[in-house]
């Protein structure tokens, strides 16, 4: 298989993501450079274009948010085409739609109801939100403490959501089972393949 030479990702969660679905897919990031911009992703995303275009394979993971559609996100950023070899993908919404869409495992991890997990996380309008509200609800104080923002605090997660997530991606999170439940993962997972095969 062809080996990704970038891989470039606008969030903290998307790296360890990346790793994992390399790993699953049985492709080797052994000698890529990961990626994350300081500021905004898509101003780099022509920057990651013409890396695919002169130096080789090159992954894009990013957030969709409240854009109508990847493709018209795509457009706006890149009016002149995306190379082949820039494989960019988005995921519905936000990337916690992946890891929300393996219900059993991320059940398991937070010690709730695998029947209070979303069946169609693509179609929560705040993954990230939903998933911190299912933390709230376990009975683990540890979970509560890492992932869910202390009362009057303006974020959406609390202090040790990253690493605690990026563990639960790491050691649980299924995405050849996630990609069941979300379509952005299905294709994501497949353009990759499909990339890495040519």
């Amino acid at each position: 298989m062809t080996a990704f030479r970038l891989i470039a990702t606008e969030g903290h969660l998307e790296e360890p993501v990346a790793r994992k679905l390399f790993s699953v897919l049985r492709i080797s990031d052994r000698d890529a450079v990961y990626v994350r911009p300081r500021g905004s992703f898509w101003e780099r995303v022509p920057k990651y274009n013409d890396a695919a275009r002169h130096g080789g394979l090159v992954l894009g993971l990013a957030d969709i948010e409240t854009h109508p559609c990847p493709s018209g996100l795509i457009a706006e950023h890149l009016p002149h085409g995306k190379h082949p070899q820039f494989v960019l993908r988005i995921a519905e919404r936000m990337l916690e739609s992946w890891l929300l869409a393996d219900g059993d495992s991320l059940a398991g991890f937070l010690k709730v109801a695998t029947s209070i997990v979303p069946r169609d996380p693509e179609a929560e309008e705040h993954p990230k939100r939903t998933l911190v509200n299912l933390a709230r609800r376990s009975p683990d104080r540890s979970i509560r403490d890492d992932l869910v923002p202390e009362e009057g605090s303006r974020g959406v997660a609390g202090p040790g959501y990253r690493l605690r997530m990026a563990e639960y991606v790491d050691q649980r999170w299924q995405p050849l089972t996630a990609a069941g439940r979300s379509q952005s993962l299905q294709r994501a997972i497949a353009a990759i393949k499909k990339a890495a095969e040519q």
